[in-house]
Parts: structure tokens; sequence; C-alpha cells
């Protein structure tokens, strides 16, 4: 089935896993060994014998890794599309680099990779950006998947323009979060979460002007109508099918002063709208899309977070271990984590 897996997997990175062997005939191993959690025969595999990352090429630079934070897609598709390691956002210090990249020993750096749960990985340089300089590594290693999304959800795909009206549907999750603070950033003049009572104060806390309780009333029964829905929760796990409701709560071109008016972005989108973007293209006014965590909206995520806007919440971080691992996804496939979950991999780094 199609689902939020698919909206995490664009990159361009099509060999940088340690464990890969396209594009490493000319490159030669150190012989060193390292811990990873790797996706073996019978699962994941938390394993201390894997073989370190090769000598990067090109735009290539190799990782120590601070923090790494998992998201859903690290159990929804295989190692054919995301690597032997798992793991997709990294925070670390630049520990080698190819001769075309940008980056010099000793920096650090936040970004994407494939392979962020192990002590070091490789990934170019273009899916990277230096680190915010006010956050802590746990908070650094919790942006580039949600907030990037965020970001290209509403103002590349939804067309946010400052003053707009957006309501966040599924606003106490990662990217539910992630969304209701880039939309702030952005500009918009009003944001609204829909997410459970017991969280109502936090996504508050975090920027929304109002939340709906779904537990207690619905979003479609109220008389506001929207520039832009972001929908995090239709199609995530749970049998969620907001599509429509939310349709119906978008502003028309009559009572919209933004020219693009009444923008529905789903990053998980219903199964329609992954066969409608595969076959004859999605509606004007509905948009699924593959992410693309690049430098230039890591830079642009880090100047919001050196601003003070972008404040990733943090569910748990926890300890680089089997145990700790295995726990991390367990509640994450739950889905009733509030925020990100975050393992510490070497704080020395």
């Amino acid at each position: 089935m199609f689902s939020s897996v698919f909206a995490y997997t664009h990159d361009s990175d099509t060999d940088s896993n340690s464990g890969s062997s396209m594009g490493n005939s000319q490159r030669k191993l150190n012989g060193e060994t390292m811990t990873a959690y790797v996706r073996g025969k019978r699962g994941f595999e938390f394993r201390d014998d894997w073989p370190e990352p090769k000598a990067p090429t090109k735009d290539e630079v190799v990782l120590k890794v601070s923090t790494a934070a998992i998201n859903p897609v690290d159990y929804k598709l295989g190692k054919g599309m995301l690597g032997e390691i798992v793991g997709l956002d990294v925070c670390g210090v630049v520990e080698a680099v190819g001769d075309q990249s940008p980056f010099k020993v000793g920096d650090k750096v936040y970004g994407r990779t494939k392979g962020s749960l192990a002590q070091k990985t490789i990934t170019k340089s273009s899916m990277l950006s230096l680190a915010p300089s006010n956050l802590s590594i746990d908070a650094i290693a919790a942006i580039p998947t949600v907030y990037v999304t965020g970001l290209q959800a509403l103002r590349d795909h939804g067309g946010l323009q400052a003053g707009g009206s957006v309501l966040v549907i599924g606003a106490s999750g990662g990217c539910g979060l992630a969304g209701v603070q880039i939309a702030k950033a952005l500009g918009a003049g009003r944001v609204v979460g829909v997410c459970s009572g017991k969280n109502r104060e936090l996504v508050l806390a975090n920027g929304a002007d109002a939340v709906v309780d779904y537990t207690k009333e619905n979003f479609w029964d109220m008389p506001d109508k929207f520039d832009l829905v972001y929908d995090t929760a239709t199609n995530s796990g749970g049998n969620e099918e907001y599509k429509l409701r939310a349709l119906s709560v978008l502003k028309t071109k009559a009572d919209s002063t933004n020219g693009k008016h009444g923008q529905y972005v789903a990053i998980n989108g219903s199964v329609s709208m992954w066969i409608r973007m595969f076959t004859i293209g999605q509606k004007a006014n509905q948009h699924i899309f593959f992410v693309d965590v690049n430098s230039k909206d890591l830079e642009q995520v880090r100047k919001f977070a050196e601003e003070g806007v972008v404040k990733p919440i943090i569910a748990q971080c926890k300890e680089f271990s089997k145990a700790g691992l295995e726990e991390g996804y367990q509640q994450l496939q739950a889905r009733r984590t509030v925020g990100k979950i975050v393992y510490t991999i070497d704080t020395t780094a």
C-alpha cells in the first residue's frame, strides 16, 4: 500500500551506505569495525562487527555520529531502498571529506544519511548543513526529516503566504509539531492544530493559535476555512482518512486572498493520491510529494532554529543499545509518541 514511506525516500544518495558495494570498486576498507543497527535477514540486528564506512570520494563526507533520530520509514522500507544500516536523521562531526566537499574535518553538521544508527556514516555533502549553533546535539538530530518535510509542504506545495491560515492535522506528532512551528516561521497569521486534548497545551506552546480536540469535536464542523491544510495523519498506519473532510474546510477562490487558494498537502496521503501521482498527476489543489533533504533547505531551517522559531521536541533520548533501539521502534509503531525519539551515540563527537 502507498504510504508515508514514499515521502521520505527521495534523495540523490545511491551508494552511501557503508554496507553497500555500489560505486565502491576503487575504495578500500580501513579494516576497522563499528557498532551499527542493521537490517538483517530476520529483522533489525544490533551489531558490533560492522565495517566502518569506506573512504569518501568527490562530495562525500564521513561523519562520526553524535546523535540520530528515528522515523516510521525506517521500518516501512527495506535495505533495497534505504541501505543496510538503519536511520536517516543525523548530527555528527566531519571525520573525512572528498575533494569536492565544502565541509572540513571537525565541522559539526546535520542532515540525512543512509545509516545514522551507527558510530560512523557516509553521505553526500548536498544532504548536510552546518548544525544550528544554539541547540543540543539531541535536538539537532530531531530536525532533518520532519522540518524539511514541513518546509517543503507549506512553502513549496501549499504556497503559504504571510498572514495565511493553516490547519495542521496530527499536530502533536513529530511532523505535526514541526509543521506548526514552520507555519509560524513562514508568517502564517492563524495556525490551528488537530490533536488529542492531552496534548493541547504542548501544541499551543509551539505556536498554534487554537487546538481542535479530535476526541471531542470535529474540525470539519468548525466555521473556519483555511488557506492550507497540512495533513500528517491520513494513511499513517492507524486507518485515519481525513482527505475529504480536509477538502471541505479549504477556502475557495472567492473567499481567499491567497492567489494559490485552498491547498491540501499530505505527507502520507490516500491511496488514490499516490496512484494519481504516478499516473495522471495530482489535482491542482491536492499535493503529495517526495521530500528532498538538501543543504539549502537545511540551511533555512538552521536559520529558523538560530532565530528561536524552530524548537525540536524530544519525546525521549535513548541509549544506543539493542534494548533501547527495540523499545524506541515499538513506541514509534504504537503511534502515540509526542515529538521525536533520539539516540545518543557519541557525546564526545
